[in-house]
Protein backbone atom coordinates (compact mmCIF):
# COMPACT_ATOMS: atom_id res chain seq x y z
CA UNK A 1 0.00 0.00 0.00
CA UNK A 2 1.08 3.57 -1.07
CA UNK A 3 0.87 6.08 1.60
CA UNK A 4 1.02 9.66 0.96
CA UNK A 5 2.74 11.60 3.83
CA UNK A 6 0.79 14.84 4.81
CA UNK A 7 1.91 17.48 7.21
CA UNK A 8 -0.69 16.69 9.63
CA UNK A 9 -2.28 13.27 8.71
CA UNK A 10 -0.96 10.09 6.34
CA UNK A 11 -3.63 8.10 4.29
CA UNK A 12 -3.63 5.55 2.08
CA UNK A 13 -4.19 6.31 -2.23
CA UNK A 14 -7.43 3.87 -2.19
CA UNK A 15 -9.15 6.58 0.59
CA UNK A 16 -8.37 9.87 -1.13
CA UNK A 17 -12.16 10.88 -2.89
CA UNK A 18 -10.54 11.87 -5.94
CA UNK A 19 -8.46 8.85 -6.95
CA UNK A 20 -11.51 6.89 -6.25
CA UNK A 21 -13.21 8.62 -8.18
CA UNK A 22 -11.03 8.51 -11.09
CA UNK A 23 -10.18 4.66 -11.06
CA UNK A 24 -14.05 4.68 -10.74
CA UNK A 25 -14.47 5.69 -13.72
CA UNK A 26 -14.84 3.41 -17.11
CA UNK A 27 -12.69 4.69 -19.87
CA UNK A 28 -13.21 3.84 -23.72
CA UNK A 29 -10.49 4.56 -26.32
CA UNK A 30 -12.00 6.59 -29.67
CA UNK A 31 -11.78 4.99 -32.63
CA UNK A 32 -10.09 5.83 -35.46
CA UNK A 33 -13.58 6.96 -37.62
CA UNK A 34 -15.01 9.15 -34.35
CA UNK A 35 -11.20 10.35 -34.30
CA UNK A 36 -11.96 11.34 -38.10
CA UNK A 37 -15.09 12.62 -37.38
CA UNK A 38 -13.78 14.89 -34.55
CA UNK A 39 -11.37 16.60 -37.36
CA UNK A 40 -13.69 17.29 -39.53
CA UNK A 41 -15.71 19.61 -37.56
CA UNK A 42 -15.31 23.15 -38.13
CA UNK A 43 -14.33 23.70 -34.23
CA UNK A 44 -11.04 25.23 -33.03
CA UNK A 45 -8.52 22.84 -31.67
CA UNK A 46 -9.23 23.64 -28.26
CA UNK A 47 -13.09 22.79 -28.74
CA UNK A 48 -11.91 19.61 -30.19
CA UNK A 49 -9.64 18.73 -27.42
CA UNK A 50 -12.36 19.07 -24.85
CA UNK A 51 -14.99 17.22 -27.31
CA UNK A 52 -12.85 13.96 -27.85
CA UNK A 53 -12.30 13.98 -23.45
CA UNK A 54 -15.85 14.48 -23.20
CA UNK A 55 -16.68 11.22 -25.61
CA UNK A 56 -13.55 9.40 -23.80
CA UNK A 57 -16.46 8.16 -21.37
CA UNK A 58 -19.27 7.65 -23.41
CA UNK A 59 -19.65 3.89 -25.33
CA UNK A 60 -19.35 4.15 -28.87
CA UNK A 61 -23.32 3.97 -29.66
CA UNK A 62 -23.47 7.42 -27.44
CA UNK A 63 -20.14 8.92 -29.18
CA UNK A 64 -21.82 8.42 -32.87
CA UNK A 65 -25.11 10.11 -31.79
CA UNK A 66 -23.37 12.90 -30.08
CA UNK A 67 -21.02 13.51 -33.34
CA UNK A 68 -23.99 13.71 -35.37
CA UNK A 69 -25.72 15.91 -33.81
CA UNK A 70 -22.88 18.19 -33.88
CA UNK A 71 -22.62 17.74 -38.03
Amino acid sequence: MILIKDKTTEESIEEIHEIKKYFSRVFTVLSKEIREKIKILNLPKEKKKKLKKELAFLPREKQEEYLDELK
